[in-house]
């Protein structure tokens, strides 16, 4: 790309900013929901529920997009009734060794969100 003058130069960084917004929150919402599935599927399923609800698959939930920090963002976790517990079956106890599903979910998913992160934010698409 050749720029000749302020106005072109102008006109390039604008259209380069438009639509970013729309860009990086689809990218973000696109990214989470893939590593909420990802984490879904990774969550083990016991045949004995102790707690009379749903199984900590089941409870795997997507927030909408923030921007409080200043940096788009979207947390991605259990609900409020299963997720004080979530940290017993991955991290284990002294009775249950760990299984690290979050950790595995994590280096799994890490490129593959990149991936979405480019897809919707490159210019032009």
């Amino acid at each position: 790309m050749s720029v000749e003058g302020e106005a072109e130069m102008l006109l390039n960084v604008d259209n380069l900013t438009k639509g970013f917004e729309r860009r990086a929150r689809s990218a973000v919402r696109e990214g989470a929901q893939d590593f909420a599935d990802q984490l879904q599927a990774n969550t083990p399923v016991s045949d004995e529920d102790h707690s009379g609800l749903e199984h900590l698959a089941a409870a795997v939930k997507v927030a909408g997009v923030s921007t409080k920090t200043g940096n788009y963002s979207a947390d991605i976790g259990y609900d409020k009734t299963k997720g004080p517990i979530a940290h017993f079956p991955n991290s284990g106890t002294s009775k249950q060794d760990p299984q690290h599903f979050v950790e595995k979910t994590q280096s799994e998913m890490r490129t593959r969100v990149l991936e979405d992160f480019i897809k919707n934010l490159r210019v032009g698409d």
